[in-house]
């Protein structure tokens, strides 16, 4: 069981995970190609951009999967939802999903996009904005919640006094 209490997280916090994420698997591969530009237009052999291509590509289909899949499957988090301190988790269990479960979350999210030509990318995106529970169209169909986990309750607040009991006066070894 989580050591935290399964509040939804904001929109915002999502979607500021969610541009992390993004940002964190796109912008290397995006340098690499980049430079591989510029190393073409100034002549430089064949070998040296193509290994630049090579290790853009490596990276956008190594740091995608794990991130999406094995980190968060395991963890919970990706690397923009532990920026945020956001976890995805079980709506019955509070349970971290496992790495069976955020393939299939993965999966799913790219198979309806190439369906709806990039409509459901939209419509799942805009979900939590309007949902009472921040839920995307993903989390809904595959009984996932992304939990803010820093929201832990404080403790219950004791009186310091009430460990003492408090005697009559005739215990008094002093009176």
């Amino acid at each position: 069981m989580p050591t935290f209490p399964l509040a939804p997280a904001d929109y915002s916090s999502r979607a500021g995970a969610y541009i992390v994420d993004v940002l964190f698997v796109v912008i290397p591969p995006t340098a690499a190609f980049f430079l591989a530009l510029v190393l073409v237009f100034a002549g430089v052999p064949l070998s040296l951009w193509t290994l630049f291509l090579v290790v853009g590509i490596g990276w956008l289909l190594v740091a995608g999967l794990w991130n999406d899949i094995i980190r968060q499957g395991t963890t919970g988090a990706t690397f923009g939802k532990s920026r945020q301190s956001l976890a995805l988790v079980r709506s019955t269990t509070g349970e971290s999903v496992g790495v069976g479960l955020a393939a299939l979350r993965v999966l799913t999210f790219w198979v309806f996009n190439a369906l709806t030509g990039g409509l459901f990318l939209i419509a799942d995106l805009l979900t939590p904005a309007f949902n009472g529970r921040n839920q995307r169209l993903l989390d809904m169909l595959l009984n996932t919640l992304v939990v803010d986990t820093r929201r832990i309750p404080a403790p219950a607040q004791t009186d310091p006094l009430e460990q003492f009991e408090v005697g009559d006066a005739s215990d008094d070894p002093f009176a």
